[in-house]
């Protein structure tokens, strides 16, 4: 079969190569899948360089996310042969993948690949993110680094649920479409007076949330503009710099902020994490539901699509079409 191989960390563009190797063979607990789309994301950049927490064994075949069909199981395996499922795992920038049972996310037959293949890493992150902010139908959240992927469906997911949103974007341009996905309001970080605007929209109240993707300054600043018992929950390292705060912003309003990473909350959720997932897929498969991809390469054009993703990541995914899928 061909695979997208790396032998030793480094610059995706130096360090990985299109080969052919054997074909896997699956173990207990396992499945092989013929893949059919997998997304390039931040993460695969961190893994190819060695800078990513799950650490590659050489040769390595490239890729973190993804969909396809279960092509072979063992005769006491949970799932069903041609059945369709999503995952996350390494090594799945090949036309066949082994992975873990306990990885799959059950899909319908007819469920598209360029929304299967990013559904376990954004979808489940911006789900999980509203469950930890714990709102209630007109609260107000504020969102930052909005033109995000992630953000995107959190705008989204929150207007099924009835809350009002802030999207707070660097410029004007980002910001652009994302009322169409359900923001409320829209603000700039260049525009400055952000905690007096926010302030201003919540009728003096400030929000009951921040999902926070940034940190920094940015940060300090909105704390200032939240309502009493009001949460933060930071995901993301975008910004360069420390939040700082003075103890009586948090202590006079009784402010909790919180860390999140997706995995770890998985790990909490393992009892009924199949139920969120049959949910999830259930919204996801909505034909007005975004999740944008703004590009799809064949799995032997790789680095082209490296290139692409370079000064186009905030506009969609960028896929690789994997067995003559039929994604984007």
């Amino acid at each position: 079969m061909n695979a997208v191989v790396f032998e030793q960390t480094g610059s995706p563009q130096d360090v990985l190569k299109l080969k052919t190797i054997d074909i896997p063979e699956p173990g207990e607990g396992e499945v092989r899948v013929k893949m059919l789309a997998s997304p390039i994301n931040p993460a695969d950049m961190l893994f190819i360089q060695g800078a990513y927490r799950i650490r590659p064994e050489f040769p390595q075949t490239a890729g973190l996310e993804g969909m396809g069909i279960i092509d072979k199981v063992h005769s006491n395996a949970r799932f069903r042969k041609n059945e369709r499922v999503a995952f996350r795992h390494k090594g799945l920038w090949a036309e066949y993948a082994i992975v873990p049972e306990n990885r799959l996310i059950p899909l319908p037959d007819n469920f598209p690949p360029e929304k299967g293949c990013q559904i376990s890493l954004n979808p489940i992150t911006a789900y999980a993110l509203l469950e930890e902010a714990q709102l209630k139908e007109y609260d107000w959240l504020l969102v930052n680094a909005g033109s995000s992927l992630v953000s995107k469906i959190i705008l989204q997911l929150a207007r099924l649920r009835g809350i009002k949103t802030i999207v707070v974007t660097r410029n004007e341009k980002e910001g652009e479409g994302l009322g169409l996905l359900g923001a409320t309001k829209l603000l700039t970080s260049a525009s400055g007076n952000l905690a007096e605007k926010i302030v201003n929209i919540t009728d003096g109240k400030g929000v009951a949330c921040v999902l926070d993707a940034v940190g920094d300054e940015l940060l300090s600043e909105l704390l200032t503009a939240m309502a009493p018992f009001g949460k933060v929950v930071s995901y993301g390292l975008l910004g360069k710099g420390n939040v700082s705060y003075h103890n009586a912003t948090v202590v006079f309003k009784n402010l909790s902020i919180t860390g999140f990473g997706i995995d770890a909350w998985l790990a909490t959720r393992a009892k009924d994490i199949q139920d969120i997932y049959r949910s999830l897929v259930a919204t996801l498969a909505a034909p007005d539901f975004q999740m944008p991809v703004s590009a799809v390469f064949p799995m032997s054009d790789f680095f082209e699509a490296l290139e692409y993703q370079k000064n186009n990541a905030n506009t969609g995914k960028i896929l690789l079409s994997i067995n003559n899928a039929e994604a984007g």
